[in-house]
């Protein structure tokens, strides 16, 4: 049966038995239901629905970009049977108008952002594009759960990078273990993803290279689009809060026949008497190329065999119930590219800000501070982040894959969420702005959507 066939069957199905559903609250996922039937008409319908305005300003009129998506969802989960549940969820999206999402003959460089509120495989489509989000059976027991199936997982490398209208989703086994005091154990298997950005799935080798590919370290074009051999991912975490007010976490993840990538982070938190705290972290992350890096051939291998890269990453903060602060710093070693698929989630750095990745680099020095004040009589958040990211000579390919010139970035960001009747609306504008740092003039290819550019975000999404 065709995808988009399935889709519109499950909405009709979930339509259809939605008078019999319990959407309550207090129905608790805790206690086993009598019998199947029962497990099905408690379960929950969950309706979403996200509206993303994008508009890119670029230095002159050639390049400049807007796109209005709007999506919709329903998720359904069963009741717990036998501490057995299942889940579904369908969603779909729309381009309701946007600039042209292609390259203009005369202005061939590639649109970043605002193609990706739809589906980079068909990014001038009018269709209504539909994705099978989530299907899976889980098994619970007291706070843990294992999970089977295609769903939504966290973890520092693949995350939902929820930039865009639908999520990074992943297909596999998820164990999520709270059953050990101040103890949490995660991490499974995955053999499928279907990145934020797309409607479709594919497998972990495939995946590769639908975001641009950037540059082998010789310069060349890369080429590793269809021809990486990689066929699932093992990931493990573990976070240690016996040790308070100290929090630490380990992360492990291996690709199968390409790389492997290690994480360290210590995390304390120390009380004041005037009800605030202060903060401090350090994190340290370390990856390897396995076997041929993805392929034999060099210019079609993902990490060149052999090679490794580090990073080191400080925070220190203070916060209260109002004011949040922190000063954050990251460094790439000169020793080679952090590399991570743009396709599978967004930096793990103290120092990441929405719009913009360090992926791809090495010999990287970055700094930022953030300010948020949360205000006291209206359900208003605002921040303000400012970042400075020193990277190699754009011309220095073996350590800058994506050919980007060190800039300096703004972000003001700024999310209403009202309660009562509008409960589970939220609205959201964030402002980017970007400026190169390097003196000199430089080709429209390092700039054009790289530098010199500022971008408005309003997000507006309900979710029940």
């Amino acid at each position: 049966m065709p995808a988009k066939t399935t889709h519109y069957l499950i909405l009709f199905w979930s339509l259809c038995i939605l008078p019999t559903v319990q959407a309550s609250p207090t129905i608790s996922h805790t206690t086993d239901s009598i019998s199947v039937w029962n497990a099905l008409t408690n379960g929950k319908i969950r309706p979403n629905l996200r509206y993303f305005y994008m508009n890119t300003d670029n230095v002159g009129e050639a390049y400049d970009a807007f796109a209005h998506g709007i999506g919709l969802g329903l998720s359904y989960e069963t009741a717990p049977w036998n501490h057995i549940s299942l889940g579904v969820s369908a969603q779909w999206m729309y381009n309701i108008h946007s600039s042209s999402l292609t390259p203009d003959p005369k202005f061939p460089i590639l649109n970043r952002y605002e193609m990706g509120l739809f589906d980079l495989i068909q990014p001038q489509s009018k269709d209504i594009l539909s994705r099978l989000e989530k299907l899976y059976v889980a098994y619970s027991i007291q706070k843990s759960s294992i999970k089977i199936g295609r769903q939504v997982i966290n973890t520092p490398f693949i995350n939902p990078q929820d930039g865009r209208l639908r999520p990074t989703a992943v297909s596999g086994i998820w164990v999520d273990w709270n059953n050990i005091s101040n103890t949490k154990i995660e991490g499974g298997f995955l053999q499928a993803i279907s990145p934020r950005s797309t409607t479709q799935w594919f497998g972990i080798g495939e995946s590769l290279g639908i975001y641009p590919q950037g540059l082998n370290p010789d310069g060349s074009k890369s080429n590793y689009l269809g021809n990486i051999n990689s066929q699932g991912i093992g990931i493990l975490g573990i976070t240690l809060k016996q040790m308070k007010p100290w929090s630490i976490q380990a992360w492990n993840m291996y690709v199968d026949r390409m790389m492997y990538t290690g994480m360290l982070q210590a995390d304390v938190q120390w009380s004041t008497h005037q009800h605030s705290q202060w903060l401090t972290g350090l994190q340290y992350i370390e990856q390897h190329a396995v076997q041929h890096g993805g392929n034999p051939e060099p210019s079609k291998t993902y990490m060149s065999p052999g090679t490794m890269s580090r990073s080191f990453g400080a925070k220190f903060g203070w916060e209260n119930k109002q004011w949040k602060t922190s000063i954050n710093y990251n460094r790439i070693t000169g020793e080679g590219r952090y590399l991570m698929p743009r396709e599978w989630g967004k930096d793990p750095f103290f120092t990441f800000m929405p719009r913009e990745r360090n992926e791809g680099f090495g010999d990287v020095q970055a700094f930022v501070a953030k300010v948020t004040y949360q205000w006291k009589k209206i359900p208003l958040k605002t921040q303000i982040a400012q970042g400075y990211f020193l990277l190699p000579n754009v011309n220095d390919f073996t350590l800058n894959k994506y050919a980007m010139p060190s800039y300096s970035q703004t972000n003001l960001d700024m999310t209403y969420e009202p309660k009562g009747y509008w409960k589970g609306m939220s609205f959201s504008i964030i402002y980017v702005y970007k400026n190169q740092l390097e003196s000199g003039d430089l080709a429209d290819k390092f700039i054009i959507n790289k530098m010199n550019m500022s971008q408005l975000n309003l997000i507006i999404n309900y979710n029940l």
